[in-house]
C-alpha cells in the first residue's frame, strides 16, 4: 500500500582497491593523532557476511545524524580471517570532500587467526550544520605504514533531517520483533526517518487502546513493539513516522460508532443518490481486517476535523515524530456531498496544511506518480517532496526520474524521496512462500540514477529488507550478501558526498563527452551516461554505466539487467562555465572502488568550439563515478 491503487489481490496474497589505470591520482598526507578508548557497543546490529579483506569486518556509526558539537563515536569490527596472527594498528581518519578535517586516530591492534574484536574511537567533527563526511579505518602493519586492509563508514553532521533525508521503513510490529536489533541494522545504512507502515488498527481509527490489534491484513500489531521501535529509532537520531492514508475508512465506518460520516465521502458521480455503493473505494483481499477502503473527502472540514482528532490520540499515547499522509493517486473525477467535483492536489494541500496546523508535528505526503507533486511542493508545509514512482504515471525511464525531480526542484528547495520498488513483476512471480534475489544490477543503476539526480530511494526496512512492492510486508525478494555489501558502500557515499549530491545541485546543460565511448546525457540504453550538474563554485559529472542495459527502464521488471562491464582508462572532458582559479582541482570518487575514497586527478585546460573544459582519465568506471570541478 504505498500507494494501495497498485495492490491487486494477487499481488497481496504473494504480497575494493581502486584501479589506478593510466591516470595520476594524490590524495592529502594523513595527519596523526590520538584516540579515546571506550566501550564496544553495537552500532550496525548483528554482523552479516564479511566485507572483502583479511581484517576488518565493517565500521559503523552510534547514530544515524549527528547535531552540530556532538561526539561521533566509531566502531572498527576486526575479524582476522588472514590464516596468521596479526599484530599492528588500526587508523582512522576523517575527510569532507576529499579534504583531511582532522588528526588521524590510531590504535594498536592484536590478533590471533581467527580472533576478533571490536575498537571504538571517538571523533569531535567541525561544528558546521548540515555537513557530510567520509572516514576511513585502515589496519596496518607493525611498522604502522603497509596497509593490510580498509573498510569506511560516513558522518551526517545535520540539526534536522529533512535536509538529507535516508527514509527507511518498518512494517512488522508482532511481539517476535527485535527493535533494537532492527534500528541497528538500519543504522548500518545511515537511515534517519522511519516510515511505521500499517501499524495502526483501522484507517478512519488510527488509534487501539489495546495491549495488541489486528492491522488491515489481519496481522498482529503489539503495542510494546511499536513503542518499543519508535524508542529505538529515536536512540540513532532517527525520526519515526506514523502511516495513515489521508481519506481512508473501513467498511461499515458509517455505523460502528465511530463518529464518521457518510456525507463525508468521495462519490464517483454527481448525480448519484450518494449511498455507500456510490463511494469510491479500493477492493482489498478476502481475509483481511475490511473488504474495502472507502475514501473520504479530504477538502470535507468536518472529515479533517474528525481524522486530525483520530490522529491526536495517535500522538498522545505514542512518540511519534510526525504523520507520513499516503493517497491512492490519480483517481479519476469524484465529487463531494455538495456535488461539488474536488479538486484532489488543491484539497491535498489543504488537508495537508490542516494536519501541519492542527497536529503540530512533521508532515510528509506521497504524492503518488507526482499526480498533485507541484502544489505540495510549491504551497504545502511538508518536510520533504515524496513521490512514489510508477510508469503509467509517466515515469518509465533513468531520464524520468531526472525529469521528476527537476520539476520539484521548480518549486521548492526540500529534499526529494522517491520510493520505487525494483523488480516488481518479477517479485510478484514468486511462488508463494518462496523467496529470490534482488537483481543487484538494477537495484545499483536505479540508486545511482537516483542519487545522482539529487534525490534519495526509499527501499531499506525491516533490517536488512528491501522493497520490489507497494505493499511493504510482501518482502518476497531479498538481498544477497554482495547486495547488502554494495548498498552500505552506496549509503556511506550518500552520506560522505552529500553536500554535492543533494545540498543546492541542480541540473546543467553542460557538456561531457567521452572519447570514443557511446555517451548520453539522457540515460539511454547502451551508452555511458553521463549527466552534468552543478552547485556554486562546482560542476559535477556523473557516470553511470548502461553500457550492457538493451532497455532504459529504472524498475528492471523482469530483473534481467547484467552486471555491467568494467571500462578503464576513459578520456573525459568536462565543459565548464566561468572561470577556473589558479589550482583548481579536479576529483574523482565512486561507491564501487575504494570504498568511497576520493583522489585528485590531474588534468589539462582548453577551449574549443564547445567552450572551455578540462581533460583528464578517469581511471575506472563499474557502475558509478562522480567527478567533480573546484572553480
Amino acid at each position: 500500500m504505498s500507494s494501495l491503487r497498485r495492490m491487486s489481490v494477487a499481488g497481496a496474497l504473494l504480497a575494493g582497491l581502486l584501479v589506478l589505470g593510466a591516470c595520476s591520482l594524490e590524495a592529502p598526507a594523513p595527519t596523526p593523532g590520538g584516540a579515546t578508548a571506550a566501550p564496544a557497543p553495537t552500532f550496525g546490529g548483528p554482523s552479516a557476511a564479511p566485507a572483502p579483506g583479511s581484517l576488518i569486518a565493517r565500521v559503523t556509526t552510534d547514530k544515524a545524524m549527528y547535531a552540530p558539537g556532538a561526539p561521533v563515536a566509531i566502531a572498527v569490527e576486526l575479524l582476522n580471517r588472514s590464516g596468521a596472527a596479526y599484530d599492528g594498528a588500526v587508523t582512522v581518519s576523517f575527510e569532507h570532500l576529499g579534504e583531511t578535517v582532522a588528526g588521524e586516530q590510531t590504535r594498536p591492534a592484536a590478533l590471533g587467526a581467527g580472533g576478533s574484536s571490536t575498537l571504538t574511537f571517538t571523533w569531535a567533527p567541525p561544528a558546521a550544520d548540515f555537513q557530510g563526511y567520509r572516514v576511513e579505518a585502515q589496519a596496518r602493519d607493525s611498522a604502522g605504514k603497509t596497509v593490510l586492509d580498509s573498510a569506511a563508514t560516513a558522518v551526517d553532521v545535520s540539526s534536522d533531517w529533512k535536509r538529507f533525508p535516508r527514509y527507511g521503513f518498518v512494517s512488522r510490529f508482532d511481539a517476535a520483533v527485535d527493535p533494537a536489533g532492527v534500528m541497528a541494522k538500519l543504522n548500518a545504512y545511515h537511515i534517519n526517518g522511519v516510515q511505521f507502515y500499517d501499524w495502526q488498527w483501522q484507517h478512519h481509527r488510527p488509534y487501539s487502546p489495546g495491549a495488541s490489534w489486528p492491522d488491515i491484513a489481519n496481522r498482529q500489531t503489539a503495542r510494546d513493539t511499536v513503542a518499543g521501535l519508535i524508542g529505538a529509532a529515536h536512540r540513532y537520531n532517527m525520526v519515526a513516522m506514523s502511516y495513515n492514508l489521508a481519506y481512508g475508512a473501513f467498511d461499515g465506518y458509517w455505523q460502528d460508532g465511530s463518529g464518521a460520516k457518510l456525507e463525508w465521502g468521495l462519490f464517483k458521480d454527481g448525480g448519484g443518490s450518494y449511498t455507500p455503493d456510490d463511494q469510491d473505494y479500493h477492493p482489498l483481499p478476502a481475509g483481511w481486517a475490511t473488504r474495502k477502503l472507502y475514501l473520504m473527502n479530504p477538502a470535507d472540514a468536518a472529515w479533517q476535523q474528525y481524522i486530525f482528532g483520530q490522529e491526536r490520540q495517535v500522538f498522545d499515547n505514542f512518540a511519534f515524530d510526525g504523520w507520513h499522509i499516503d493517497t491512492l493517486g490519480k483517481r479519476g473525477a469524484l465529487w463531494g456531498w455538495d456535488r461539488q467535483m474536488v479538486n484532489m492536489p488543491a484539497a491535498f494541500v489543504d488537508f495537508t496544511n490542516g494536519a501541519k496546523a492542527a497536529l503540530k508535528k512533521r508532515v510528509v505526503f506521497n504524492t503518488v506518480g507526482g499526480y498533485g507533486q507541484d502544489d505540495i511542493a510549491a504551497r504545502a508545509d511538508v518536510d520533504v517532496v515524496y513521490s512514489e514512482l510508477w510508469e503509467d504515471d509517466g515515469v518509465r525511464t533513468y531520464a524520468d526520474i531526472v525529469d521528476l525531480v527537476a520539476r520539484a526542484r521548480s518549486k521548492t528547495d526540500k529534499a526529494v524521496v522517491l520510493p520505487a520498488y525494483m523488480n516488481r513483476a518479477y517479485a510478484q512471480k514468486t511462488p508463494g512462500g518462496a523467496t529470490r534475489l534482488f537483481r543487484e544490477p538494477s537495484v545499483r543503476l536505479a540508486d545511482a540514477a537516483i542519487f545522482a539526480a539529487g534525490a534519495t530511494h526509499l527501499e531499506l526496512g525491516d533490517g536488512d529488507g528491501m522493497l520490489s512492492t507497494e505493499y511493504f510486508p510482501s518482502q518476497q525478494l531479498v538481498m544477497s550478501d554482495t547486495l547488502k555489501a554494495a548498498m552500505r558502500d552506496s549509503y556511506d557515499f550518500l552520506v560522505a558526498y552529500e553536500n554535492l549530491l543533494l545540498d543546492g545541485v541542480s541540473g546543467s546543460d553542460s557538456q561531457v563527452t567521452i572519447e570514443g565511448q557511446p555517451t548520453s546525457a539522457n540515460g539511454r540504453r547502451l551508452t555511458v551516461w553521463a549527466m552534468a550538474r552543478s552547485r556554486p563554485g562546482y560542476t559535477i559529472a556523473h557516470l553511470i554505466n548502461l553500457k550492457g542495459n538493451r532497455l532504459s527502464f529504472w524498475r528492471d521488471d523482469g530483473a534481467i539487467y547484467p552486471a555491467p562491464e568494467a571500462l578503464s582508462d576513459l578520456a573525459l572532458k568536462i565543459y565548464y562555465k566561468g572561470s577556473l582559479r589558479a589550482g583548481a582541482r579536479l576529483w574523482y570518487a565512486s561507491p564501487d572502488s575504494g570504498h568511497g575514497k576520493a583522489h585528485q586527478l590531474t588534468y589539462t585546460t582548453g577551449t574549443d568550439a564547445q567552450g572551455a573544459f578540462v581533460a583528464c582519465t578517469v581511471p575506472r568506471l563499474e557502475y558509478w563515478d562522480m567527478i567533480w570541478l573546484e572553480q
